[in-house]
């Protein structure tokens, strides 16, 4: 499945520390951005999200309205995916009707910012550029503009996590732990699916479903690539590109895949062993679906830094994730930018978000700060959290998803039907793809 960049259910990566939080919140310092004294705060902002992100915001107003006395905020659960629809709406018509901070995710960041420049406050104006350092390198540049705008703070941070079913691993003789490469866990499938009868991973073949391109979508991120590249030149055909496609179907002429419809339900049945699969790549937030929904799985589950695409190549890649913006249209930016900046960009703000929300933060200091990685019985004591930390510490690229995604994502999982269906030549379906979607938009093809 494709990696979902928001949560379609309230995660619970949350550990022991966040249930503690709220209580060891007494005597944390607040780390205040000089530029948020500059101007009046007070009044009414509005906050657009919905239901677990707004849960973690919800947590941490008390504490803003003690910094700042009689500063209410509403923060109004619209509704995922209805909210990007109301944003747009929004948008088009000027800025008309938006609220003062908007929750939006990875994969419409760069459309809204292509489609309606200036909607967006460049956050650098109030000296948002000073948590840059706070932050996973490709989270925040996901976020940003081709001259350093600041659009967006991340809010959830979704590294890539590549969880295996150590139990069928060890049934079949093998040391989940040497697999370093993603050659060598194809390698690995073929003895798996010889003892164990187990596929490897799952897939919707026919692409019923646009998450039928997120193992494509993984590939490329280890290796710095995506559809597209800063410049929103088209990559996708590029040597990442053939050679993400080209494992996807090497794994498929072994017959390690099992061809599984998309679909969330479809998904829960491999958690729960119900289907006879392996591993599964998703974001982090999937660990917490995982003790969920499959109680009776627990230390049959563990989870691990992807491998490598090449070797030495990254472990880690930016798995989606949301972030909050202040829209040009907001009456009342300075106290927009003062909630974001406590919520996100402060230990105690961030604290109180992830005990409300669970939604995995970007925030160093909070990935730092003391209980946040602990042994997770679920996972046979392993440390999840720090895996996820790991990755998010590796220098990933940005994500470019342009205002052009669906169309190339739609051209993909086209191309992608062809190979696994039709034996398609992987350099060829996607130099058909790369070029429809020229044809489309207008963009250029990057020079590969």
């Amino acid at each position: 499945m494709k990696f979902p960049t928001t949560t379609p259910s309230r995660r619970s990566v949350m550990t022991a520390f966040a249930a503690a939080s709220a209580v060891a919140l007494v005597g944390c310092s607040t780390s205040k951005n000089p530029a948020t004294s500059t101007g009046e705060i007070g009044g009414k902002i509005t906050v657009w999200t919905w239901n677990a992100p707004g849960d973690g915001l919800k947590a941490a107003i008390p504490a803003f309205q003690k910094l700042h006395p009689g500063v209410e905020v509403d923060v109004q659960d619209v509704g995922n995916p209805a909210i990007w629809d109301k944003i747009t709406t929004g948008m088009a018509a000027g800025g008309n009707g938006l609220a003062d901070v908007l929750n939006i995710g990875i994969d419409y960041m760069g459309n809204y910012v292509e489609k309606f420049p200036k909607q967006l406050v460049d956050l650098r104006d109030v000296g948002a550029d000073k948590l840059a350092e706070q932050f996973p390198a490709g989270a925040w540049k996901s976020g940003s503009g081709p001259k350093g705008q600041v659009y967006g703070i991340p809010y959830e941070v979704n590294a890539a996590g590549f969880f295996y079913r150590n139990d069928m691993f060890k049934e079949a003789g093998l040391d989940y732990e040497n697999i370093k490469t993603w050659d060598e866990l194809l390698e690995a499938g073929v003895t798996l699916k010889a003892k164990t009868g187990s596929a490897l991973f799952s897939m919707d073949k026919a692409g019923s479903v646009g998450d039928s391109a997120g193992l494509y979508e993984l590939l490329m991120g280890l290796q710095g690539s995506f559809y597209f590249n800063a410049a929103g030149e088209i990559t996708m055909n590029g040597a990442e590109g053939v050679r993400a496609l080209g494992l996807i179907k090497k794994a498929n002429e072994l017959g390690i895949v099992d061809d599984v419809p998309g679909s969330w339900d479809n998904m829960l049945a491999g958690l729960r062993g119900e289907r006879k699969v392996a591993t599964t790549a998703s974001g982090g937030w999937l660990s917490g679906v995982i003790e969920n929904e499959a109680p009776k799985m627990a230390g049959k589950w563990s989870v691990s830094l992807p491998p490598a695409v090449t070797p030495g190549g990254l472990t880690g890649a930016v798995n989606g994730g949301t972030y909050l913006s202040v829209p040009s249209s907001s009456k009342n930016q300075q106290t927009a930018w003062a909630f974001i900046n406590f919520a996100l960009g402060t230990l105690e703000g961030q604290k109180l978000v992830y005990a409300g929300g669970g939604m995995f933060p970007g925030f160093k200091p909070m990935l730092e700060s003391e209980g946040f990685v602990a042994p997770n019985p679920f996972f046979g004591g392993q440390k999840v959290n720090q895996i996820f930390i790991d990755e998010l510490n590796q220098d990933t690229p940005a994500v470019n998803y342009t205002s052009d995604y669906a169309r190339a994502l739609k051209s993909y999982v086209d191309a992608q039907t062809r190979v696994l269906l039709k034996g398609a030549d992987p350099k060829a379906a996607l130099d058909e793809a790369a070029n429809q979607v020229a044809q489309q938009t207008g963009r250029k093809l990057a020079s590969n």
